[in-house]
């Protein structure tokens, strides 16, 4: 019996110093990830939503503003330098490649100050929560139906409707649970509606 506890004892030690070790790796792990790119945190702009970039001269002179909505083409365009990739970038990012482009090229110093406004879309129809709500991250048509609490019980989850530039697409939300390249990304002034079912 004495010698089934010292057994048992020693799966024991060795089950905790394989969970000690797990947890220090774990800890370097998020530690080395903190250290990444700064550029990469944050949330990167999409289709539609607006940027405001500011130029911050050196001297005494005026800040100068530039307020754009991103085009179809993921582009905006800035004096002098002409279209810029913004889509998929985070305000950082593209204010680093801005700055880059204009000084000294084109002005000896200053800063660049990106920002974008905060982005919703809005989900109505038989869904739990409706009604505006931010664009944070990667969102796609099943995930704004998460976002906005699920499904009601009498919604046709196969005929849902996402207006975008004026155009509308239909999604099976159930197929597209399954196949994701089927489902929709979803941007700023979107629009969801959930209908109803017929029966």
């Amino acid at each position: 019996m004495i010698e089934y506890f010292r057994k048992m004892a020693g799966h024991w030690v060795l089950a905790l110093g394989v969970v000690f070790v797990t947890v220090l790796s774990g800890c370097q792990t998020g530690s080395h990830h903190a250290q990444g790119d700064e550029g990469d945190i944050g949330t990167k702009f999409h289709i539609g939503d607006m940027i405001a970039v500011t130029f911050l001269p050196l001297s005494g002179e005026t800040p100068l503003t530039h307020t754009e909505r991103i085009g179809e083409d993921g582009n905006i365009t800035l004096l002098y330098i002409g279209t810029i990739k913004a889509e998929g970038k985070t305000a950082t990012q593209l204010q680093k490649e801005i700055h880059e482009l204009y000084v000294p090229k084109l002005y000896k110093g200053g800063n660049v100050v990106v920002t974008g406004d905060t982005r919703y879309f809005y989900i109505d129809g038989e869904v739990r929560m409706p009604g505006g709500k931010e664009v944070a991250g990667d969102m796609t048509v099943v995930k704004a139906i998460a976002v906005a609490g699920g499904f009601t019980d009498f919604a046709n989850k196969k005929r849902v409707q996402i207006t975008h530039a004026g155009k509308t697409r239909i999604v099976n939300v159930p197929k597209a649970i399954d196949h994701p390249e089927l489902d929709v990304q979803v941007y700023a002034g979107d629009k969801i509606w959930v209908p109803r079912r017929l029966w």
